[in-house]
């Protein structure tokens, strides 16, 4: 009986020795991640104000803890919240600048959330309020652009937006930078007629050689959405509130598809410029070409 007893405590023992090595293993292995932002000039860290329009900067610096961080995120709350952005990716830390435009909402909340491997999360928000001063801007009027598929071989691909001015392919390889936007014919998706960011997913077939965008050192990334404004309302434009007011982070992609006449988009570019173009022509295929009004803010 006595020999029981022993056994008893002892097992006894042993299971909560178990138990508090146990929750000893798990408190070590549930350190979460950190986030803050970049306190330096320049940038913003806290409640603000800024113009509608008008684009500001955030530095995200953010750490691990004991696993890895594998999703960064940005919502913006106005009267709903939107998922402005969702990147995965896998790493134990991250310092990154992000450029933001203050929308037409008088209250804008920005959270930045990332989350690890063990499901741990950390996120911080800052409030950004409309600035009284804010006035709507003007519009710049391109009355026509047209570009050339990637077969075309007297009307170029690329646009630099900024000065207007069309390049082929080999020629804009040596001013990436300013390239914003290309336009190809698609076989392969179905997606036909394109106007696309540089760093959108291209097939290599498109753009072959060795000035292939795959080789590229800078490509820009312009948005696009595809809007249900009509030709009068385009035409109708006399400043950038229609421009900021149509264009939606969220639900914009790095391609505009399947593009015919009468396609109204709103787009912006890599340098933060909100725009509308409105399809007047498309012709042919891959050797092709596409006839664009925009109307842009200026640079």
């Amino acid at each position: 009986m006595y020999k029981k007893i022993i056994l008893h405590i002892i097992l006894a023992f042993c299971l909560v020795v178990v138990l508090i090595t146990a929750c000893h293993k798990e408190e070590e292995t549930t350190n979460g991640p950190s986030i803050k932002l970049r306190l330096d000039s320049g940038y913003v860290h806290n409640d603000t104000t800024e113009l509608i329009g008008s684009t500001f900067r955030v530095g995200i610096i953010a750490e691990s803890g004991d696993v890895n961080i594998t999703n960064f995120l940005i919502k913006i709350t106005t009267d709903s919240t939107q998922t402005y952005l969702d990147s995965g990716l896998n790493s134990a830390s991250f310092d990154i600048n992000k450029y933001l435009v203050k929308g037409v909402s008088q209250k804008e909340t920005w959270t930045f959330i990332v989350r690890d491997k063990a499901g741990k999360s950390a996120s911080l928000s800052i409030l950004i309020s409309a600035d009284s001063n804010s006035t709507y801007g003007p519009v710049i009027t391109i009355p026509s652009i047209t570009l050339g598929a990637q077969n075309n071989t007297t009307v170029g691909s690329f646009l630099d937006i900024k000065n207007v001015s069309i390049y082929n392919l080999a020629d804009a390889f040596g001013i990436q930078d300013s390239i914003e936007l290309c336009y190809y014919y698609d076989f392969l998706q179905g997606e036909n007629n394109v106007i696309a960011s540089p760093n959108a997913t291209i097939d290599a077939s498109v753009y072959p050689g060795q000035y292939t965008l795959t080789n590229w050192t800078v490509r820009n990334e312009t948005r696009y959405l595809q809007t249900t404004l009509t030709s009068s309302d385009f035409s109708g434009i006399a400043n950038d509130s229609l421009l900021i007011a149509s264009f939606n982070q969220p639900l914009s992609k790095r391609k505009a598809k399947n593009l015919v006449a009468g396609d109204i988009y709103s787009f912006k570019t890599s340098k933060g410029k909100f725009g509308l173009f409105e399809v007047i022509n498309v012709n042919g295929t891959d050797g092709g070409t596409i006839e664009i009004m925009v109307k842009i803010q200026p640079y």
